[in-house]
């Protein structure tokens, strides 16, 4: 695993920006139903496309702090010695934490909704790309939520951080012994963004 660092130096964050906001469509579903699907999967078709808007959110607030941790670290030196020091990455933890679980829900709903045989619209190769993926985030998730766990079996080796971490290259988040290069991230959300709009029939 590379070297962990406490403050970065660059974003390499991919500016993830999608084209269409889901949640107009969301909202008018929860108003007047979901025509021609059963109930169950139109309750998970709607938990789904709340669910990318979440992770999307907070993975573009995690890049946010991570700009302004890089811009505070400018500042003068006099002015920090007045004012202190602001950790902003101790916000992108949270914020990248609360993602990556959004993403690590969105896959089981996805499995859900593929038993209801309602999945046919999503292209395979859109899936497959999607769930090549499945097993580094739920790794990443299951590091993230039992990390108490983990520490008590003796499971954490020297050096592997017990909170989502960034490490030296800028371009990489680590947890445990697990970690995932954000291009990678931010190609998993661009991907689960467009199955929502294909199971909206907006492709």
């Amino acid at each position: 695993m590379a070297k962990l660092i406490a403050i970065p130096s660059a974003c390499k964050m991919p500016d993830l920006s999608v084209s269409k906001s889901l949640m107009p469509i969301l909202l008018v579903q929860v108003m007047i139903g979901d025509p021609g699907l059963s109930q169950k999967t139109a309750l998970y078709r709607r938990n789904f496309l709340r669910l990318v808007e979440k992770a999307v959110d907070e993975y573009r607030e995690a890049r946010n702090y991570i700009i302004k941790q890089i811009e505070e670290s400018k500042r003068p030196v006099k002015e920090m010695e007045i004012h202190g020091r602001i950790l902003y990455i101790l916000e992108f933890t949270n914020h990248m934490e609360t993602c990556i679980n959004a993403i690590s829900r969105l896959y089981r709903i996805l499995e859900r909704i593929k038993a209801e045989n309602k999945s046919s619209s999503i292209p395979r190769g859109l899936r497959k790309l999607v769930e090549s993926k499945y097993q580094l985030i739920t790794n990443l998730r299951n590091s993230i939520e039992h990390i108490d766990k983990m520490i008590q079996r003796g499971e954490i080796s020297e050096g592997n951080p017990i909170m989502l971490a960034l490490c030296e290259d800028n371009e990489t988040i680590a947890v445990a012994k697990y970690s995932i290069k954000f291009e990678d991230l931010a190609l998993v959300l661009k991907r689960l963004h467009e199955i929502a709009q294909y199971m909206l029939g907006l492709r």
